[in-house]
């Protein structure tokens, strides 16, 4: 059965992918499963690939072409990230990066900076890039999901921005929701499906 690498340390990530991908003819690995592809590849599976790019779609390509390149396997790999309107798209490709702290301290951290802000508009980004070692060619697959951004930390479910982005027609930020409504929402789950579409048309 082909392999189809997805270049995470994330098992959550893995697990997604995994769920929505589960009825294709691809057995799905993660960087931690390469050594059992080829213990050539053992200390690959603890390289995390630098994210210099200035684009989600920059460092999306970069992560899935050095490891493709590396195992000549059919790899995927993303970047995500919150764009707030009244901060002119921050953080961005930064979100994870741009605060030292937690999860907690970084959602804090951007409330203060938006306050005053006219506008609460924000939408979260995924960006995946589909990386053929075969054809040496490059797909990318993109979700947006739109919301707001909320006045307070709310909710204990999720992780990174959940607790302050209220997604579109919803009054409860994602981390009120739960992880369930979130996947069935979120801009991963909508690249995923794009993804998907593009792997059942190849051999």
């Amino acid at each position: 059965m082909k392999k189809l690498l997805v270049a995470t340390h994330n098992l959550g990530k893995l697990v997604e992918i995994k769920k929505t991908l589960t009825d294709l003819s691809l057995e799905v690995i993660g960087l931690s499963s390469l050594s059992s592809v080829n213990l050539d590849f053992s200390e690959l599976s603890k390289i995390d690939v630098q994210e210099t790019g200035s684009t989600f779609s920059e460092n999306a390509q970069l992560k899935a072409k050095f490891f493709s390149t590396k195992t000549n396997l059919l790899t995927v790999a993303d970047d995500s990230g919150l764009m707030v309107e009244a901060l002119n798209g921050f953080p961005g490709v930064s979100s994870n990066r741009w605060h030292c702290g937690t999860d907690h301290d970084r959602n804090a951290a951007l409330l203060e900076k938006m306050n005053g802000a006219n506008s609460r508009a924000a939408s979260f980004i995924t960006v995946l890039c589909l990386s053929d070692p075969v054809n040496k060619q490059e797909h990318f697959f993109e979700g947006e999901v739109r919301g707001t951004i909320a006045d307070d930390i709310m909710g204990d479910e999720g992780f990174g921005y959940d607790p302050i982005f209220i997604p579109d027609g919803y009054q409860q930020t994602f981390a009120q929701l739960g992880v369930e409504v979130k996947n069935e929402l979120s801009h991963r789950s909508k690249a995923l499906i794009k993804l998907k579409k593009h792997l059942e048309t190849l051999d």
